[in-house]
C-alpha cells in the first residue's frame, strides 16, 4: 500500500490534524504464536531458510580482509570482503574435522586459519595450507574448499539466500526493496559500533517493538519523548517489508513545512522493517541497523544492533556525538522496550488462548503478522 499523495503532503495533513494511518480494522493475534514450540521451529525453517533474510551490511567490512561470523539458526557464517567490490559468505566450518575457522569480527586477514589442526584458507574460500600434506594427498586441496552461500548485496544490505526458493522470492523482493531503499545505499554509510543484545523473548515480539510508535509518550516518557511525536505516523508496504515514519518535534517549531526532501529528512524518523527480521531506522545524519534472530527456544532471541553514520567520526568530538546517539538507541530499546517485552512474554504462558489487540492505529503490527501467516502459507 503505497498512496499516490507525496509523503511530505500526507504527513504534512497528519500532523496539522492531530492524526495517524490506519488499518481498516482491528486485528487479534494470538497469543499461541509467540509461544508455540512447533510454530517457532517451523518458522526458522520457512521464514530463515525458505526467505531471503538479511545477515548484515556492507560496510560493518569496507576494507579487504575484513569480516565478521554469525549464527543463522543452525548455520555458522562467516562473511568476508574478498575486495573492494566483492564480499563472499561461506559456512564457518572447517573441511578437515568441522571446527568454526573464525569467531566474531575482525579486520584486514589475509587469510583464516582453523584453530584445531591450522588448516588455511584464503580470503576466497580456497585451501592454500595443511600441515603434514603428504597425510592428505589423496584429496585434492580443491576438494577440501570451504563451502560457499549464495549472497546479495542490495544497497548496502547483504542478503543470504539459501536455497532455490529462496533466490526466486529475492527476485521478487527486488522491486520492493528498490522503493522502500531509494534513498539510502548503505554501502556508503561508515560502520561506528555494534552491540548483540540476548533477550528472553520471541523474535516477532522483538519486532514488534519496531513497528508502531502508539507507546512513545508512554513507555520512553524521559527518552523518545522529548524528541518524537506519538502515535502520528505514515505507514506504508512495500511486499512484505514495511515503512513507518514519524515526526519528530522539531517540526513544530520549523518554518519549512517539510517542503524538501532534506527537509523531511531534518524532521522525521523512519523505521523500515525488511522482512522478516531486520529493522533500519533512519534518522536524518546516521542510520540504526536492527537484526533479530530467534534462538533455540521459542521464548529466546538474539539482536544485534549496529549504528553506521553519512560522516566516518575522525574527531574526538564526532566520536562523542556517534556515542551519545548510540548510547540513546541502547538506553531506548535495551533499558525500555526489551524489558516490557520479555514481562509480556512471560504473561503469555498465564493465559495461552489469548488475543493480543492491534488497533487500527498499528497498521505496521497488523502487516507484519499478515505476512508471517503468509509466508508461512506459501511455504
Amino acid at each position: 500500500m503505497k498512496s499516490k499523495i507525496d509523503i511530505k503532503d500526507r504527513l504534512h495533513n497528519l500532523i496539522i490534524n492531530n492524526e495517524t494511518d490506519y488499518a481498516n480494522d482491528i486485528y487479534k493475534n494470538p497469543v499461541k504464536e509467540y509461544i508455540d514450540l512447533k510454530r517457532n521451529l517451523r518458522e526458522k525453517d520457512i521464514l530463515f531458510k525458505n526467505n531471503p533474510i538479511c545477515i548484515g551490511v556492507s560496510s560493518a567490512i569496507p576494507n579487504k580482509g575484513d569480516w565478521f561470523t554469525l549464527q543463522l539458526i543452525d548455520i555458522p557464517i562467516l562473511v568476508v570482503r574478498k575486495n573492494a567490490d566483492e564480499i563472499a559468505a561461506y559456512l564457518n566450518i572447517c573441511t578437515h574435522r568441522g571446527a568454526k575457522i573464525a569467531k566474531d569480527s575482525g579486520k584486514k586477514a589475509y587469510s583464516f586459519q582453523c584453530p584445531y589442526h591450522s588448516w588455511t584458507y584464503s580470503l576466497d574460500g580456497k585451501l592454500i595450507g595443511r600441515p603434514r600434506e603428504k597425510a592428505f594427498d589423496r584429496i585434492d586441496k580443491k576438494k577440501c574448499n570451504l563451502t560457499e552461500l549464495n549472497i546479495h548485496n542490495h544497497n548496502g544490505f547483504l542478503w543470504l539466500t539459501s536455497n532455490k526458493k529462496s533466490e526466486i522470492k529475492f527476485k521478487k523482493n527486488i522491486n520492493h526493496l528498490n522503493l522502500l531503499l531509494k534513498d539510502y545505499n548503505l554501502n556508503n554509510y561508515h560502520f561506528y559500533k555494534k552491540k548483540i543484545i540476548n533477550i528472553n523473548m520471541n523474535w516477532k515480539l522483538a519486532a514488534d517493538t519496531f513497528l508502531e510508535l502508539y507507546h512513545i509518550n508512554s513507555l520512553h516518557k524521559e527518552t523518545l519523548s522529548p524528541i518524537i511525536m506519538s502515535d502520528i505516523a505514515l505507514f506504508d508496504s512495500f511486499g512484505s517489508n514495511i515503512r513507518i515514519i514519524g515526526p519528530r518535534k522539531s517540526v513544530l517549531k520549523s518554518k519549512s513545512k517539510l517542503k524538501t526532501n532534506q527537509e523531511f529528512k531534518t524532521h522525521t524518523i523512519q523505521v523500515m522493517t525488511l522482512f522478516p527480521n531486520t529493522v533500519l531506522v533512519a534518522h536524518h545524519e546516521h542510520v540504526e541497523v536492527w537484526h533479530i534472530l530467534p534462538c533455540n527456544k521459542e521464548n529466546e532471541s538474539k539482536v544485534s544492533f549496529s549504528l553506521f553514520s553519512i560522516e566516518k567520526a575522525t574527531t574526538k568530538s564526532a566520536k562523542q556525538h556517534w556515542e551519545n546517539n548510540f548510547n540513546l538507541a541502547i538506553d531506548v530499546v535495551q533499558a525500555e522496550d526489551f524489558p516490557l517485552g520479555e514481562d509480556v512474554q512471560k504473561g503469555f504462558y498465564a493465559d495461552q488462548k489469548r488475543e493480543l489487540i492491534f488497533g487500527k492505529n498499528e497498521p505496521g503490527l497488523q502487516h507484519f503478522h499478515k505476512s508471517i501467516n503468509q509466508a508461512l502459507k506459501d511455504g
